[in-house]
């Protein structure tokens, strides 16, 4: 993935009860859940940017034309220059 660009991708948020899931249909190996939906979109922030920090990014969908559950609903994810590299642990979430 190129550094210093804005990463936005439409996920899709499930609630399963005891927490969120959260999937990217256009990046299906960042999968994540919370015990809250702020915790979960936090967690998709970073799983976003960690899968494709070796891989350029897809094209995002346009989510208006997906069938949702009547659980789940899309939020837009955005990481905006993700920070990568020694002194950092985990990406920084711009949500």
């Amino acid at each position: 993935m190129k550094h210093n660009i804005e990463v936005k991708y439409p996920a899709i948020f499930r609630d399963e009860g005891t927490y969120w899931g959260v999937r990217f249909p256009d990046v299906p190996d960042a999968q994540t859940f919370g015990n809250s939906v702020q915790a979960a979109a936090d967690n998709a922030a970073n799983a976003l940017a960690v899968t494709l920090f070796d891989q350029e990014p897809p094209r995002a969908s346009d989510p208006r034309f997906w069938k949702l559950a009547s659980t789940e609903f899309v939020v837009w994810i955005t990481m905006a220059e993700p920070q990568f590299g020694a002194g950092t642990t985990t990406p920084a979430s711009s949500n």
